[in-house]
């Protein structure tokens, strides 16, 4: 394989692969952080450097305990003793989306720069992720890294054989992969100082290494999981010089290792690869089954995710000159907040209890920034002075701010929040004696009665008026969660909508829920859902589609652990209701609820399963709004079960065909590869597969797509239904017999809540359309805003006035999807950023609310380009195919 002549070089880079929380706590693992760099900083300045992980989290680690040693580190990084970077986290890249990667990179070389200075070295170090998206290429590349080091997810009879290829992106962005070996970042852990015990490892490695070298040079990760830098490493050096000879054995950084690749592979002919990379049959462990595991954490991080990037971010960005609006490092907490959930060891479940639970308290913090920096840049972008009005109670008036999280103006069905005064709660000295006057409910009406509204529940709780330099005022108000239909909200704008007190009109709608000829009826124009002997049925008008049975319940045996599941039977499945009712009848909002009993065998201590039956509720609301295209599915239920698997198995008519499913940077098409035994001897391919926002399936005719809301596993069925796995109840961190990866994957640990036991809940939603195209393609990618960040408004009740619409940034043209609007992290730009869908170039434009004094090209990485083509308040511009295209504006 080898191509030159000579013997292979040998660079060899000593590092500590840190899985900040893993079978031991963050805060355990950082106690043997710390003197692991402690002992770095006391090396003489002429040692090789040594690799902190690739991710720089380990760097805040260490300073929260050693303060004091901040110059020291500073110093160690600005000369290159200590290297670390370009990540903020060493996270799972399948999991996350796009910008999150993105915001990773960016939380990374901003650690660096503000500690040392310094930049990170040129190279996406991936050592331990359990997979790779297709779109990684670009991302290395608009990060100024032209090379990748991966280990999981390549190698084995499906690529070509080798340690270097060129992989490139959907895009046709193309980065060097170098592929570490099968032992990947261990494989030159403890060197030997003893000289035959050298020459003894030397042929096991050059056995490895030698056939698969294509550069000249390999990378010899000298390191393992947690270890400090080997003791005796100059001797160990010394034996393998001397045992290696003819070859070159140097040590060096990353930074050294990442530019000799890059300059060796320069010219030469290297086979090219492109995909996601998610199989090494037959070299390592790709871990795919970790996607299911603690499932409402990932929903919540995926939640949490999509709320930074649609309902928080591009407020901040149309805020940014606005007085009160909240500072970019009140911004950047609480991306960190939700970064540092998004190592692989956190988010994919494959961890202790302890980090599951700190995991949770990671993202109840998250989420609260999250909604503190929404409502002040909204405050700040409506022109509301909440200290101004602390002491104006009398003036108050108060108003809905309908907000539209989509580029595009927007009008439909709107989830609504109506608060109404009933008494003051007074709050400190003399309030146990207070017995202030209840206001009587008198009704509320929006927009003076021009905007009707349908409502879905009512309740009452108390809600606090806060200001900077006030206490909090307690009110005790109602709360009636409604609907109703906005004729017409800005992209990126807030439409406000005064409330008053007195009768609401009834709505008029296009949606009907009635129970008729024995069954229930669900229809709007677009589509008709129907329940009969609780069995649920969708028609589509548009498509000429007739779906008989809508949903199946599936249950199965999972004698598995975090990592792989290990499935056994029987498998219970149900696909009839055990009671149906009308819930609500229109005229926005249509719902049909529906309760399922599954009757689950009891799993025995091994994870087997017993004759005696658990039973398993769900309860599945089936919703259809005015306008609407797709059927919303909102699912709760109470696990009592332990060691299985429960899928909702959805059918959109489509039958079988090609699947597309969301990932970075736009859908990859996912073909079922089929292994032959012998290679799935090590670990047995899996059928599922990471769901980000959707997965569609086309067939000849028609297609269906699978909306989810934080679900990340789905499987696409032979006959063209689409799987979602609701949960995966497990009981074991690792388990070393299981057929489908013998060994064990982690440290043995028992996770008892990883069973997931209790109540659980989440959200999908169901459309049927045409045939795959780029006008379907487009129609997908809109729809998706329509479900998972639909029209949505809060009452604020201290408003001095009833403000201005607010109109922001709008992107056009077809096939583009949003990606970003934010600050720039130096605080001088917008980062406007979308991608092409499309498999041809599409003439695009972002239409702003302003004329921009100024408008260049940008790089992921924010970095400046050229002047892009301005006309009054539009900027245009070309999106190449399946290209991203990031603007600065100001």
């Amino acid at each position: 394989m080898n191509r030159d002549s000579a013997p292979p070089a040998i660079l060899v880079v000593s590092h500590t692969h840190w899985d900040r929380e893993w079978y031991h706590s963050a805060v355990r693992f950082r106690q043997r952080l710390v003197p692991l760099v402690d002992e770095l900083l006391c090396r003489a300045p002429d040692e090789p450097p040594f690799l902190l992980d690739g991710q720089t989290i380990i760097l805040e680690d260490y300073l929260a305990v050693r303060p004091d040693a901040r110059n020291a580190l500073a110093d160690a990084l600005r000369d290159g003793r200590i290297e670390a970077g370009p990540w903020y986290v060493l996270a799972d890249e399948l999991i996350p989306g796009a910008e999150a990667l993105i915001r990773n990179l960016l939380a990374g070389r901003r650690t660096l720069a503000q500690l040392a200075g310094t930049d990170p070295p040129p190279v996406l170090y991936s050592p331990d992720a359990f997979g790779h998206p297709a779109a990684l290429p670009l991302l290395a590349s608009e990060f100024g890294c032209p090379s990748i080091v991966v280990w999981r997810g390549f190698g084995g009879s499906r690529w070509p054989d080798g340690d270097a290829a060129r992989w490139r992106a959907p895009d046709g962005t193309a980065a060097l992969l170098y592929h570490l070996p099968p032992d990947g970042y261990e494989f030159g852990s403890n060197l030997p100082v003893d000289h035959g015990a050298a020459r003894a490892r030397w042929r096991t490695m050059i056995e490895t290494v030698g056939p698969r070298c294509r550069l000249g040079v390999v990378l010899l990760m000298n390191g393992a999981d947690h270890h400090a830098a080997q003791a005796d490493l100059p001797a160990a050096i010394a034996a393998l010089r001397a045992a290696a000879a003819p070859s070159l054995v140097r040590q060096v950084g990353l930074r050294q290792a990442a530019e000799e690749l890059t300059t060796r592979a320069a010219g030469r002919t290297l086979p090219e690869v492109h995909g996601e990379l998610r199989e090494s049959l037959g070299y390592t462990w790709s871990l795919q089954g970790t996607l299911a595991v603690r499932a409402a954490l990932k929903r919540r991080a995926a939640r949490l995710e999509r709320a930074l990037l649609r309902d928080v971010e591009p407020w901040l960005a149309m805020a940014r000159s606005h007085p009160g609006a909240p500072t970019p490092p009140v911004e950047h907490a609480a991306w960190k907040s939700l970064l540092r959930c998004h190592p692989h060891d956190t988010l994919c479940g494959c961890s202790i209890d302890a980090v599951a639970r700190a995991m949770a308290v990671r993202l109840d913090g998250g989420e609260a920034e999250a909604d503190e920096l929404r409502a002040r840049a909204l405050e700040a972008l409506v022109g509301h002075d909440p200290d101004a009005a602390a002491g104006r109670r009398r003036d108050w008036t108060a108003a809905v701010l309908v907000r539209n999280r989509a580029p595009r103006a927007r009008s439909g069905v709107a989830e609504l929040e109506l608060l109404d005064f009933v008494r003051d709660v007074p709050v400190g000295p003399g309030s146990a004696f207070a017995d202030p006057p209840a206001r009587p409910d008198e009704g509320v009406t929006l927009d003076g009665g021009a905007t009707a509204y349908q409502v879905l529940a009512t309740g009452e709780h108390i809600d606090l008026v806060e200001s900077p330099r006030h206490y909090p005022d307690a009110d005790l108000v109602r709360v009636r969660r409604v609907v109703a239909w906005v004729p017409h909200v800005p992209s990126y704008g807030i439409t406000p909508l005064s409330i008053g007190r007195g009768v609401s009109p009834a709505p008029a709608g296009a949606v009907r829920g009635e129970e008729r000829d024995g069954a229930i009826v669900l229809e709007n124009e677009h589509l008709r859902l129907e329940c009969r002997d609780g069995v649920p049925s969708i028609v589509s008008r548009a498509e000429r589609t007739i779906v008989r049975r809508l949903l199946e319940l599936e249950d199965a045996g999972d004698a598995g652990d975090t990592y792989t599941p290990s499935l056994i039977e029987p498998v219970v499945r149900c696909d009839r209701a055990a009671a149906a009712r009308l819930v609500h009848a229109g005229p926005l909002r249509a719902e049909l609820g529906l309760e399922y009993l599954l009757l689950v065998p009891r799993a025995t201590a091994r994870g087997g399963r017993a004759p005696e039956l658990v039973e398993l509720p769900i309860a599945v609301s089936c919703i259809l709004d005015a306008g609407a295209e797709f059927v919303r599915l909102r699912i709760r239920g109470d696990n009592a079960a332990r060691d299985h698997r429960l899928r909702i198995l959805l059918d959109g008519g489509a039958g079988p065909g090609r699947v597309y499913a969301d990932a970075a940077f736009g859908p990859v098409e996912r073909i079922p590869t089929e292994v032959p035994p012998e290679l799935a001897v090590r670990e047995r391919p899996l059928p599922t597969a990471p769901l980000h926002r959707y997965v569609s399936v086309f067939g000849e005719r028609t297609g269906a797509t699978v909306f989810g809301d934080g679900l990340t596993e789905y499987e696409a069925l032979s006959d063209g239904s689409i799987a979602v796995t609701l949960l995966r109840a497990v009981g074991a961190l690792s388990r070393t017999d299981l057929p489908e990866r013998p060994g064990h994957a982690g440290w043995p640990a028992e996770t008892p809540e990883a069973q997931c036991l209790g109540p659980f809940e989440c959200e999908l939603s169901l459309m049927v359309h045409g045939a795959r195209s780029d006008a379907e393609i487009d129609r997908i990618e809109r729809t998706a805003d329509d479900v998972l960040v639909p029209l949505t408004g809060d009452t604020h009740r201290a408003l001095l006035r009833v403000p201005d619409p607010v109109v922001g940034p709008a992107l056009e043209g077809a096939g583009l999807a949003f990606g970003a609007c934010k600050r720039s992290d130096d605080g001088e730009w917008v980062v406007l950023r979308c991608v092409n869908l499309l498999a041809q170039a599409v003439q695009g434009a972002w239409r702003l609310p302003a004329p921009p004094r100024a408008a260049r090209a940008s790089r992921l990485d924010e970095r400046v380009g050229d002047a892009l083509p301005v006309s009054g308040d539009t900027v245009t511009f070309t999106a190449p195919p399946r290209g991203v295209v990031t603007l600065l504006v100001r």
